[in-house]
């Protein structure tokens, strides 16, 4: 009788499987009775821990905290029929595992749903706006946002999924590249003209500055009496003068003869 009992639950534990859920999850689960019974999914889920079930009877993981669905959009028109692109996402939370793994399915239902239209309404808001405006005003960026999700929310709801909107967040939005090597292009330019501007101003300066000097040596040899040559002859001499106090001996030749100076 006991081997019997033995054999009894041996068979039943091997007719057996466990199914665990992990925390932040719940688990959908789906009967697939091979002989009698009614098959389908369970209105309850399984929630964080382990429990024992038929090997007919599966689990259907669902996340259940907030998830990042990545959606990059490139060349989309705005107002000003120029192009730009978004590094945007979504965040979005699942609100009742039992009725979408039911009614939509678990694997595409994103895909299926709601992919497309985000993208769809991200190309009609981002026509309402200038191409600047986008990409260097925080409160017309913040304005994009704003409209985008509250329209997701309507289609969400319209699709009758159980499911919460987070988030909408567009990221850095950029022009397409034609029109940033054009950006760059003219900041290159008008760092060129700075670059000139400056340089012709340093050289007016510079030119002021000698006018200035000739201006100022042209009075003194008035104010002396001196005639271009003298004035020539005492320039040189001041010149031999302050060479000669860098050096230990220098020559100083006037006419043929040179002349040896001693420190």
């Amino acid at each position: 009788m006991k081997l019997i009992f033995v054999l009894a639950v041996a068979m039943l534990l091997g007719a057996c499987h466990s199914i665990t859920t992990e925390p932040g999850s719940e688990t959908v689960i789906v009967d697939n009775p091979w002989l009698i019974g009614h098959g389908g999914v369970r209105d309850e889920t399984q929630k964080p821990g382990l429990s024992w079930y038929w090997l007919s009877t599966k689990g259907v993981d669902v996340v259940m905290t907030p998830t990042k669905y990545d959606e990059p959009l490139d060349h989309l028109a705005t107002a000003d029929n120029n192009f730009i692109n978004y590094n945007s996402y979504l965040v979005l939370q699942w609100k009742d595992p039992a009725y979408h793994v039911t009614n939509f399915g678990y694997t595409k239902w994103y895909e299926n749903n709601l992919k497309e239209q985000y993208r769809t309404i991200v190309r009609d808001v981002t026509k309402k706006h200038q191409m600047t405006a986008i990409m260097i005003d925080p409160p017309t960026l913040q304005s994009i946002e704003g409209e985008i999700a509250a329209q997701f929310r309507k289609h969400i709801e319209a699709t009758k999924l159980h499911v919460s909107l987070i988030n909408v967040n567009m990221g850095k939005a950029l022009p397409d590249k034609p029109v940033v090597d054009e950006m760059n292009n003219t900041a290159a330019q008008q760092q060129r003209r700075k670059t000139e501007i400056q340089r012709k101003l340093a050289e007016d300066s510079r030119l002021q500055a000698e006018q200035s000097r000739a201006s100022a040596d042209n009075a003194y040899r008035l104010e002396m009496k001196l005639d271009a040559a003298q004035f020539v002859q005492l320039e040189s001499i001041k010149r031999y003068s302050e060479a000669c106090k860098e050096s230990k001996n220098c020559v100083i030749v006037q006419g043929n003869t040179p002349v040896m100076v001693g420190k």
